[in-house]
């Protein structure tokens, strides 16, 4: 198993892009948003996996992340992805959401601690991208994404969903993520009776199987009052800023 280790906020602009890193000019080195394609006079990279300095803001510290440089005008740093089925998702306890797992050129999951780490002095957007079982390939846009500190269970704060065409199942009725801790088969912070991460995997469950279960077994989706199985999801989170300057 590989730990994921992953990097954090944007300190300052005027990036450029040399020998396949990020470079700035008179401050450290954050996240993929200097790899996104319409970023004015930067030499674009292609998506994959890039080596981040100054992690967490610590000096000389660095980082292996896999930046997606053409989604939505690139930028992004993917923290979850599902695929072929070659990691396993569901049987996994909460230090190891935590620390996160899997392998960057695969599937993987970056770690709530960093997630953390990343969205809480700056404001981030989050895109989903998926491909449905049908052949339906589409993606999810959220402008505002935070997951708060682990003494408070990593809380989930999303705001901003405007996919057009698309019910938000963030906030199915009577069922909504918004504020809700993360909850894992030896942590229960959901709200149901029952416990949900034993037969669900992991996530910010309200109550269980209302929503989406990306880290199932079987991951699948609940959109326009109906449930999809999923053959691929990718999540990705990018700061504010970053949409700003492309």
């Amino acid at each position: 198993m590989t730990t994921i280790i992953t990097l954090v906020v944007l300190f300052s602009l005027g990036i450029v892009l040399v020998d396949g890193e990020c470079q700035t000019n008179g401050g450290p080195i954050d996240n993929c948003c200097c790899l996104g394609y319409r970023n004015g006079n930067f030499n674009v990279k292609s998506s994959g996996v890039y080596t981040i300095s100054n992690f967490c803001g610590v000096k000389c510290s660095n980082a292996r992340v896999y930046c997606d440089t053409t989604s939505g005008g690139g930028g992004w740093t993917v923290v979850q992805r599902r695929q072929d089925g070659s990691v396993e998702f569901e049987k996994r306890d909460w230090v190891e959401y935590e620390d996160g797992f899997g392998n960057l050129h695969g599937e993987f999951w970056l770690g709530l601690t960093y997630l953390h780490c990343m969205t809480k002095n700056e404001k981030w957007e989050l895109r989903i991208d998926y491909h449905l079982k049908n052949g339906t390939k589409s993606y999810l846009h959220y402008k505002q994404f935070a997951v708060g500190p682990a003494e408070d269970q990593y809380p989930l704060s999303i705001s901003g969903f405007d996919s057009i065409g698309l019910t938000d199942p963030f906030s199915v009725v009577g069922s909504p993520l918004n504020g809700m801790s993360f909850t894992t088969r030896d942590r229960d912070n959901d709200l149901s009776s029952g416990e949900c991460a034993p037969g669900n995997g992991a996530w910010w469950y309200n109550k269980c199987g209302k929503n989406m279960e990306l880290n199932d077994g079987y991951p699948n989706i609940f959109l326009n009052n109906q449930w999809h199985g999923l053959i691929f999801v990718e999540i990705k989170i990018r700061p504010q800023l970053c949409e700003q300057n492309t």
